[in-house]
């Protein structure tokens, strides 16, 4: 098994970064003939190309894609360690936002670790979708935000799991096929309701929607008092709630990215990777 040059590590992810490896280049303050050497290096030692020509520019190719995920978690952890030795205890305020669908399962276990680990961190906590919490973030209103992103995203963030989307619905749940399945969802845009609806449609299977939310717990409050299913990620599964899929006869649905995007200019953001990193908030 080769041993990855760190500097190379970095040389890799600052072209990802920066977008190309000219401005890579400028970052690292080193020529951009050094940069080329550099990832021709790297692709050496990992034994698989990381770029592919795209006009004028290079793009990560699919290895590329995978590899830049673990590039910049082997950087930040090991920032992450010597600075657990050679600073001080982490102090100050983390803006945290976290996707609703999140918030019911691994919020509480991550909240728990973090204030054991470092309790001079004050961690404030916003919840609410995706959308808006990445929408949030790119303006500066938090350190770092957990959402939901479609596989294979270009948005520049750390994936956690992929987690498979799954029919919800009630312990005993009794459906007339010959009336259209009866859906919960949230009120707002919601690629949980698309991916359900789109599904539904392909297999021709008539749907109705019969409850709209703007909470989880008001989601799951509905699909446990029988009155419809819901489309979620396992983490959504709670008592007086079961998978339905097979019962029911339901189609397959996507999958879905646990994504963390924090600012790399926030120590702190980088203290919440490392406790992710520590053990699975997200298994099964």
């Amino acid at each position: 098994m080769p041993n990855i040059s760190t500097e190379l590590l970095r040389t890799f992810v600052a072209v990802v970064e920066a977008d190309g490896f000219l401005r890579a280049a400028e970052r690292l303050h080193k020529t951009q003939s050094t940069v080329s050497q550099q990832i021709q290096r790297l692709e050496e030692e990992v034994g698989t190309k990381l770029f592919k020509p795209n006009g004028r520019k290079r793009a990560l190719t699919t290895a590329g894609e995978t590899f830049h995920g673990y590039a910049r978690r082997m950087i930040d952890l090991q920032e992450n360690a010597l600075a657990a030795i050679t600073s001080p205890q982490p102090a100050g305020q983390l803006r945290l936002g976290v996707s609703n669908s999140l918030s019911d399962g691994p919020l509480p276990t991550l909240l728990t670790r973090f204030a054991r680990t470092y309790p001079n961190v004050q961690v404030n906590v916003r919840t609410g979708f995706s959308a808006g919490l990445v929408a949030g973030f790119e303006r500066g209103e938090f350190d770092a935000v957990l959402v939901l992103d479609e596989p294979g995203s270009t948005r520049n963030g750390i994936v956690l799991e992929t987690s498979q989307m799954v029919w919800i619905g009630p312990e005993s749940f009794e459906w007339d096929r010959g009336q259209p399945l009866p859906i919960a969802s949230f009120d707002n845009p919601c690629g949980f309701h698309k991916a359900a609806t789109t599904a539904l449609d392909r297999a021709r299977v008539p749907w109705r929607l019969v409850y709209t939310t703007s909470s989880v717990t008001g989601l799951i409050a509905a699909v446990r008092a029988g009155m419809a299913v819901t489309v979620r990620t396992p983490h959504s599964l709670q008592q007086g709630t079961s998978l339905v899929q097979a019962a029911l006869g339901l189609p397959d649905l996507s999958s879905l990215d646990i994504v963390l995007l924090r600012a790399r200019s926030m120590p702190l953001g980088g203290v919440l990777e490392g406790i992710l990193e520590e053990g699975s908030l997200f298994g099964a």
